[in-house]
């Protein structure tokens, strides 16, 4: 989500949750032109809003899969049933590839191949002229279309380093302490493509000891399957139970 679009979704969450009134009073990155501030103050609260990419390179396999996948349903008539095509690799699109032909190949099959699927599951580790493995999902009751997945990585070391240096290296924290100073509720927004209790340890890993003790309240805001748009607030390492 754009920042802008976040954070109002982030006060509206707010304003259900206790705070009736709560509105954005100030964007002080836009209204500050002589240094980098936060995005936005709403009543008492200074809210800061970053995303973090949950798996390194994230950007540029995201942008790699929407080429080769691009327009692909849209060329063809949505069927009477819903097709998810889950690619098992999350990193399947490989540079020197012919995009353009397994694209064909797959717009292929879905074509004379999926028809003739029962409702089910179906596990295919090679499909003429695609170079990587797919699952396949049908059902007749679902939500008529088709649909592409990627599977994530079910290991993701690197995500703590990369939360430590996103945070440091982008300033997000620091930029909220002169707020913490005048008496704001500072308010770091986390945006990424996981559950909240995957983050959270991610986060604990990173931070074993805590992040800054002039931070308020720590919140993430998922964009993964069916937490998206869920906000919760991971704080002091403490938190709910789990809810994955």
């Amino acid at each position: 989500m754009k920042d802008c679009v976040a954070i109002e979704a982030f006060v509206a969450y707010l304003r259900d949750s206790g705070y009736p009134d709560l509105c954005i009073d100030q964007r002080p990155d836009k209204e500050n032109r002589q240094s980098k501030d936060i995005d936005a103050i709403a009543g008492p609260f200074a809210i800061e809003h970053t995303s973090i990419s949950t798996f390194q390179n994230q950007q540029t396999q995201n942008d790699w899969f929407k080429k080769a996948m691009a327009k692909l349903a849209s060329e063809l008539p949505a069927p009477p049933y819903e097709l998810v095509i889950y690619s098992d690799e999350y990193y399947p699109v490989k540079i020197g590839q012919d995009w353009s032909a397994i694209k064909n190949a797959l717009k292929t099959w879905i074509a004379q191949e999926s028809p003739k699927l029962a409702d089910g599951e179906y596990d295919f580790n090679s499909l003429p002229g695609i170079p990587f493995a797919l699952r396949v999902e049908k059902s007749s009751n679902g939500t008529h279309g088709i649909f592409f997945i990627r599977r994530h990585p079910e290991k993701n070391d690197s995500l703590p380093a990369r939360i430590d240096e996103h945070l440091t290296t982008k300033e997000k924290i620091q930029k909220l302490l002169p707020y913490k100073k005048d008496g704001f509720i500072t308010i770091l927004l986390i945006e990424g493509n996981l559950s909240r209790n995957k983050m959270l340890h991610a986060f604990r890993l990173a931070f074993p000891d805590g992040l800054h003790p002039d931070l308020d309240e720590i919140w993430y805001v998922s964009t993964w399957g069916n937490h998206t748009g869920k906000f919760a607030k991971l704080s002091k390492w403490g938190g709910t139970k789990n809810d994955d």
